[in-house]
């Protein structure tokens, strides 16, 4: 088992009511970082990659794919994140969410559960919890970042999404800027929402695998962020965003199991590519390397649009439920207000789901979006 981390000062009630948001972004960002570590290190290190691997079970796999797996950065990510938040807030530990359970299956056919029983992975484990890691957002954007009341407040996380992508560690295919598989496109994912109104309030995002430096043989990340609350947005995407790859249309990216007619609807007023990885996907249009994501099936989750979600209404967009918008009539103009009510929500599950693994399922398929705009060609597209 893990020794105890050095605990992080406890927040008094007092303080909690009026819990300086800054503070918990910085905290989330650094956690990221770490989880990012967490992921690279696990991935470089066979014995311990391959030990703690497994294919998930009936109950627990996205049903799109024949093969899903889980592995131990998933679940330790998880895990860690929940145990910080609870030393540091004790009131929000129970709303930390995330997708995986704690058990494992390892290759002899035990039953581990993760942090406890397996000193050869503890070991290596440790020095990777406890090693530094510092993360310094820009201190002008960390100053306009506005206070909300903790108590609010929940969080979905997706420890490593596109876990297909980690597990496989396939070199990247892309056109342009945008990546269509490879570890580029797995990402940490770490949203923040309003438990009154379900809506997020923050996103945080980080690419554990951006980039290969050739020099050092070794991957570098990159963490991408924003705040949206009372009025004021920020977010760190400006000064990350790389150039858009040169299209003659706009592009909006979708998954390679998208029915072809839907392609082909899409393909009049876009330029269509398929990416993997749902928080990659919303990524990129985050970026302005995209104009949307879609998709039209219940294929995604709340802990994978959450992140995605928070960082893209700091930006001015947001992601929408995909059946109440193409619900409504092509030539009808999207209020403020009709946008608003599109929004998915994270605080309640889904009602009478067809099984317990999908109460979380975006059962209605979502768009992500940074430009309002894109919606209405959206719309005229599926209707035609």
């Amino acid at each position: 088992m893990l020794p105890p981390p050095s605990p992080p000062p406890v927040i008094n009630a007092l303080f909690q009511h009026c819990f300086i948001m800054a503070e918990l972004i910085k905290t989330l960002l650094s956690f990221s970082e770490r989880a990012g570590e967490i992921a690279r290190a696990i991935r470089q290190e066979p014995k311990l990659f391959s030990l703690l691997v497994e294919e998930k079970g009936e109950g627990e796999k996205n049903q799109r794919f024949a093969h899903d797996f889980k592995t131990l950065a998933d679940v330790l990510i998880q895990e860690a994140l929940r145990h910080h938040v609870a030393r540091m807030i004790p009131s929000l530990a129970e709303w930390v969410q995330g997708e995986e359970s704690a058990e494992f299956t390892n290759t002899l056919g035990e039953k581990i559960t993760v942090l406890d029983g397996n000193k050869e992975a503890a070991d290596i484990l440790a020095a990777l919890a406890h090693r530094d890691v510092t993360f310094s957002p820009d201190p002008d954007l960390m100053e306009r970042v506005p206070d909300l009341p903790v108590e609010h407040l929940g969080i979905w996380i997706d420890p490593v999404d596109s876990t297909g992508e980690y597990v496989r560690g396939r070199p990247s295919q892309a056109k342009g800027s945008i990546h269509q598989q490879g570890l580029q496109c797995v990402t940490v994912l770490i949203g923040v929402f309003d438990r009154r109104s379900g809506l997020p309030v923050a996103g945080i995002i980080n690419q554990p695998f951006a980039s290969f430096n050739e020099s050092n043989k070794s991957w570098e990340g990159k963490a991408y962020w924003g705040v949206s609350y009372g009025g004021t947005s920020i977010h760190n995407l400006a000064s990350s965003a790389p150039e858009p790859p040169e299209t003659s249309l706009p592009v909006v990216v979708v998954s390679s199991s998208e029915e072809p007619a839907l392609h082909a609807k899409l393909s009049r007023r876009f330029t269509v590519l398929h990416a993997t990885g749902a928080g990659y996907k919303q990524l990129v249009v985050a970026l302005g390397l995209a104009a949307a994501s879609l998709s039209s099936k219940g294929s995604t989750f709340r802990w994978d649009s959450a992140a995605p979600h928070g960082l893209l209404r700091a930006a001015g967009g947001g992601v929408v439920v995909y059946r109440r918008l193409t619900s409504l009539s092509s030539d009808q103009d999207i209020s403020a207000e009709t946008l608003e009510e599109l929004q998915i929500r994270y605080h309640k599950p889904n009602e009478k789901p067809a099984q317990p693994s999908l109460q979380w399922c975006n059962e209605g398929g979502l768009v992500a979006y940074r430009d309002p705009k894109v919606l209405a060609t959206v719309m005229e597209c599926v209707a035609e």
